[in-house]
């Protein structure tokens, strides 16, 4: 039992770092994403907002692009809140509680006890980064959407140019 202890409080602290480590690239993730957004504000406003002005059917398949880049930047901005959206990080039960009772108990139900707590505890913390990494799944997926859009824009929107 000894080994299994051992081996579960070695799981937690590396889980407890992938945590961490979510935590962090989220906000990363999030601040490169606002940064795009900025960005695609200013592309929409250069020329006094010559992007916008439907003359041509070029034109309109520049302004659905955009669009679409525009809403699936905002969908990967969503996802990568709910991704860093501050939630229980589940950890070890502590507390006047516990702690009572490991005094009470003989060192088998205390040692069994604490291996339950470490085995609950990995699973509700499994779970919780798991929902993460979908989520920043799901918002690095709709960037690179948005990428190919704007690209599309840039495409279209030169040959537009070059061709008046």
């Amino acid at each position: 039992m000894k080994v299994a202890l051992e081996y579960l409080k070695d799981r937690y602290s590396e889980e407890q770092s992938r945590f961490d480590h979510f935590e962090n690239k989220c906000s990363k993730f999030l601040t490169a994403v606002s940064i795009v957004i900025a960005t695609l504000t200013a592309v929409a406003g250069m020329k006094n907002g010559a992007l916008f002005i439907i003359s041509t059917p070029l034109s309109h398949l520049i302004i659905t692009a955009y669009i679409s880049s525009a809403f699936c930047i905002t969908c990967s901005w969503g996802h990568a809140l709910l991704a860093l959206r501050i939630g229980d990080c589940p950890t070890i039960p502590q507390g006047r509680q516990t702690t009572e009772y490991l005094i009470e108990v003989d060192s088998e139900a205390q040692t069994k006890h604490i291996y339950n707590c470490y085995i609950d505890t990995l699973e509700k913390l499994t779970k919780a980064i798991n929902k993460k990494s979908r989520d920043l799944e799901l918002a690095y997926n709709e960037l690179v959407y948005s990428a190919w859009c704007i690209g599309l824009v840039a495409i279209m929107a030169t040959y537009q140019e070059l061709s008046k």
